[in-house]
């Protein structure tokens, strides 16, 4: 049966000028009546419950607006002639939402809402030069089954997002429809992008035919241009020629000469990497890598446009194999679920590049690095402070949702297939900080974030994560221990299982006790400061410490980043990461101890005051390296002062002495 509105538990309301007020509950097809004799505009508001039932069709020939505590279940056929504004709940388990204008060139989806339901989604528009349906910014479409564009294009405008959850291959159609969905890049024209396509045409992406210009992608939704393209000398994109009002004139140019993907089962060396063009198509699911085009501004805005990638896609990978892959949808990609999918066929590590800062073409002037995430958390990439803004360290952690067309590598260990699913799908947006491209919060999860500065000012952090319910434990466990893929030569990792040959940056362990200690690892190659800190925790209370095993030493990182004066070498079983004092000393807390020791930088004296005359027996000191720069044996052990000429070079020195039988540290600065 059809009808023009039908309401079920409705309590709906038209809005017409005066002088034509109407009761809110007059009769409806008495009202369309006045509206078409009269050419006035109407709304159509639910504030109550709509809902229509399989095998029913309903035509909206008006602005619907779906009020704030409104519930919107559509199970049938609904044919929208305007807008949709949700402020409420929607649902839909059957049906289609047909978006028919005649009229209207644009119709929008808009409201405080943040999600839109459909269960089918058709825009089949009859207007004369009709463009499609907007998207306002910040909106997940969630549809259950099929998006057909059969005549008019969904435009998804800022961070909004198309998200379908049916399982099996895509069911998308278009015909002359298309999907618009905008990403943004590093600007650089040296600095590479890791990308992945979410849009297809005939099943892949090309360039030349699916990338546009989305410079003034907010003056002109529909009408973004097509990236042009260049090759040679000066090996540089351009970026877009603009009017004084903001529209483009003359399109951004990409350079093809930095146009590649990575040949899936490759070793992860140069060798791998194979040429594109702008003719060159990619299945979805492929990452590639391609340069920025020198704007101004530190992002460039890109629009992909085709048919909307949907369904599942499969790879066929073998042992000991790099693959850049991406996420290929338009919505963001739930690494966790991706993980867990695909477990079987790798260590569980997902790698996404950071660019630097590069200031040249040439390789040797390259800089960038690897952040890291997997299932325990994400870690950023180890990037000089030099390459500070978009793409340094600082903003480059990867969360738990991948961006729309962000590529990323895998390691895998195993022959079979990788997966990507509908079920991996997910509604997050970039602007809320939860996705990469280039932020979840696991709230159970507790998590404590290390950094390590080198000489030169990089910075690597490492992270711990007690997850609490995991399988993970204090051995090495799949997809919750990550490997450091972007090595510098000086580095600070954890150390699992004794294995001094692996450098983790990710550890993952089950319920936190206060007393696990955590081995790590320091190479350092060059002389300088070297500093450790603590970057912050996550859901965690107890302190931080380092501790020195062959000093006995525990520094506090609530407190103060520990400086570490060691001359170059590998430290790999010295240092350990620790929640309590263990009854060695904390270099803030020495007042505890039972004697007063000092040092004179002037008399070149150490003086050890001993009021409750104790019972003092030996005394070592040692350096910032652990060597022993001075022993004695002290007869006069039960004075209550002592003096001990000390003239040695400036540093940090630790004292051991024997008190009552057992040892005591304190820490003095000859400055």
């Amino acid at each position: 049966m059809s009808f023009y509105f039908l309401v079920f538990h409705l309590k709906f309301r038209v809005s017409i000028p005066n002088p034509y007020k109407m009761k809110q509950n007059y009769f409806v097809l008495l009202t369309i009546c006045i509206f078409y004799l009269q050419s006035v505009r109407c709304q159509i508001a639910n504030e109550g419950t709509l809902q229509i039932n399989n095998s029913t069709t309903v035509y909206f020939g008006a602005e619907y607006t779906n009020n704030s505590g409104g519930i919107h279940n559509c199970h049938g056929d609904l044919y929208l002639n305007s807008n949709f504004i949700n402020n409420g709940i929607t649902s839909a388990n059957s049906g289609t939402t047909i978006f028919s204008s005649s009229s209207n060139l644009i119709q929008t989806i808009s409201g405080d809402s943040d999600t839109f339901n459909f269960y089918n989604l058709t825009i089949n528009q009859t207007a004369v030069n009709n463009k499609g349906v907007l998207v306002s910014d910040n909106i997940g479409v969630l549809v259950k089954n099929a998006v057909n564009l059969t005549d008019g294009d969904l435009r998804l405008a800022g961070e909004s997002q198309l998200v379908q959850t049916h399982t099996g291959t895509s069911l998308n159609t278009s015909v002359s429809g298309k999907l618009h969905i905008d990403q943004q890049g590093y600007a650089s024209a040296y600095g590479y992008n890791h990308w992945s396509s979410p849009v297809n045409n005939g099943g892949v992406f090309i360039f030349n035919s699916a990338l546009y210009d989305g410079t003034d992608a907010d003056l002109n939704p529909f009408d973004s241009q097509q990236v042009l393209f260049n090759s040679g000398s000066p090996y540089n994109g351009l970026p877009s020629v603009i009017d004084g009002s903001g529209n483009v004139t003359t399109p951004l140019t990409v350079n093809t000469t930095w146009l590649y993907k990575f040949s899936r089962g490759g070793t992860n060396d140069y060798g791998s990497w194979i040429k594109l063009d702008e003719t060159s198509d990619l299945v979805p699911g492929e990452g590639y890598l391609m340069k920025g085009t020198n704007t101004t501004d530190p992002t460039q805005n890109y629009v992909f446009r085709g048919t909307p990638n949907d369904g599942d896609y499969s790879f066929p990978v073998g042992p000991d194999e790099s693959n850049l892959f991406g996420n290929p949808y338009p919505s963001s990609l739930d690494a966790k679920k991706f993980i867990e999918d695909n477990i079987s066929v790798f260590d569980g590590t997902l790698t996404f590049w950071v660019e630097g800062g590069s200031p040249s073409h040439y390789l040797s002037d390259y800089v960038g690095g690897y952040a890291t995430r997997n299932l325990t958390t994400g870690v950023s990439a180890s990037v000089s402070p030099l390459g500070a803004g978009f793409g340094s360290a600082d903003n480059s952690v990867p969360t738990q949702f991948i961006a729309v067309g962000q590529g990323f590598f895998i390691n895998t260990d195993a022959e079979g297939t990788v997966d990507f699913k509908n079920s991996q799908r997910s509604y997050k947006s970039e602007a809320l900080g939860e996705t990469i491209h280039y932020r979840t919060s696991e709230e159970q999860n507790s998590f404590i974030r290390i950094g390590y500065e080198d000489p030169e000012g990089f910075h690597r952090q490492i992270a711990l994560g007690f997850l609490p319910g995991s399988v993970a434990d204090l051995n090495y466990n799949q997809g919750y221990d990550a490997l450091i893929s972007d090595e510098r030569e000086d580095e600070l990792f954890f150390v699992i299982e004794n294995d001094l040959s692996k450098k983790y940056v990710i550890q993952g362990v089950g319920e936190y006790r206060s007393t696990y200690e955590f081995d790590l690892g320091l190479i350092m190659t060059e002389e300088g400061s070297h500093t450790i800190m603590l970057d912050g925790v996550e859901n965690f209370n107890d302190d931080v410490f380092i501790k020195d095993e062959e000093l006995g030493i525990v520094y506090d990182l609530n407190e103060e980043n520990y400086n570490v004066l060691l001359s170059p070498g590998s430290y790999l079983n010295r240092f350990k990461l620790v929640f309590i004092n263990s009854g060695t000393l904390n270099v803030n807390d020495i007042e505890q101890k039972s004697l007063n020791v000092f040092f004179n930088s002037i008399d070149k004296k150490i003086t050890i005051l001993n009021p409750n005359y104790k019972n003092i027996s030996n005394l070592n000191i040692f350096n910032s390296v652990g060597q022993n720069v001075m022993s004695r044996f002290i007869s006069n052990n039960i004075s209550d002062r002592i003096e001990l000429p000390f003239n040695v070079s400036e540093g940090i020195y630790y004292v051991k002495i024997i008190v009552n039988g057992k040892e005591e540290s304190y820490k003095i600065l000859n400055l």
